[in-house]
This record gives structure tokens, sequence and C-alpha cells, in this order.
């Protein structure tokens, strides 16, 4: 974890000393690479890719990991969450214009989500107990990406069955 962060961190510096250039934040052809971190059982980390197959809609595909450990006094206690799926999305930045919002750093957008989930477990109480399971996922979220640079964005998404906080590049 504190690796991913070192790379993030030094990813940011390096477009933040590059020269700045506005662009409409949201076009067709356009990829975005996204990491961050999410709040679910524990603390995860996300991961995605999105291709904008026109002005307004995206596609991509996401994966997800998070892991939660008790101590108690006679037992340990660990769950595991992996996540990868995909995911549609419909962004409306170029609308903001009509509200005074300027829409070249701001990139709103809504989304569904679809995939597979898997979850482990651990309990050493007396006896060893272990298990698994998985099935399908299906959610919503909505977000935003904030371009500090021209390919470089700080995002939030929040929705279910994950949210997260991060960094997205364009490219």
């Amino acid at each position: 974890m504190k690796k991913l962060l070192t790379v993030a961190l030094l990813t940011i510096s390096c477009f933040l000393y590059s020269e700045s250039i506005n662009a409409q934040s949201f076009e067709k052809g356009q990829k975005n690479f996204s990491v961050g971190v999410g709040a679910g059982y524990g603390l995860g980390v996300n991961v995605g890719v999105d291709y904008a197959i026109s002005d307004l809609i995206s596609i991509g595909a996401i994966g997800a990991f998070s892991s939660r450990s008790y101590g108690y006094v006679l037992s340990n206690y660990r769950v595991t969450y992996l996540s990868v799926g995909g995911r549609a999305a419909l962004h409306f930045g170029k609308y903001l214009k009509e509200i005074g919002i300027n829409e070249d750093k701001l990139d709103p957008y809504v989304g569904a989500v679809g995939g597979f989930r898997t979850v482990k477990y651990n309990d050493t109480y007396s006896t060893y107990y272990s298990g698994a399971a998985a099935g399908i996922m299906l959610g919503g979220y909505v977000g935003a990406r904030y371009y500090i640079k021209e390919k470089l964005a700080i995002y939030a998404e929040g929705g279910v069955p994950y949210s997260s906080l991060g960094i997205s590049l364009k490219f």
C-alpha cells in the first residue's frame, strides 16, 4: 500500500509541474485510467479504465480489493473482498455551461456497474474456520473528475457496491 501511494504521489508531481492546457473534460475517444482508495469492508484499492464511445457515454472495466482483520482475545478474524467487472457512465459536463459552470475542468457522471465479487473469511476461534462465497455484483454510482492539469484529475465516486477517491489520468 505504501509503494502504491508513493507511485501515485510521484505521478501527480510529474503532472503538476507540466504545462497546463485547458481542454474539454470529456470527449469521444478519450481514455482514462483511475486509481483510488475506497470505503467498504476495510480500506480498499480500486483501479479502472474508461473509454468514451461518444461525447456522453463511457464504458470500462474495474477491479477492487479490500481486506480487514480483527484480533480478539482468543481468535483472529479476517475477511477479504475481490471484485472485477464492467461499468458504463453518462457524462453530463457539457451541460454545465448552461448554468454558468466551466465544464473544461469538471466531468460529472452517473453510471452502472456489473461484475463478479468474491468474499473469503478466516476465523481461528477454537478450531480453524474459513469459508468463501462468490456472486454477481450489480450497482450504481455518481461521481465527478476535476482536472488539475490537462491529463490529470482527482475524482470522487459514491454508490453501491463501492465508493472511492483517487486520481485519474487521461490518455
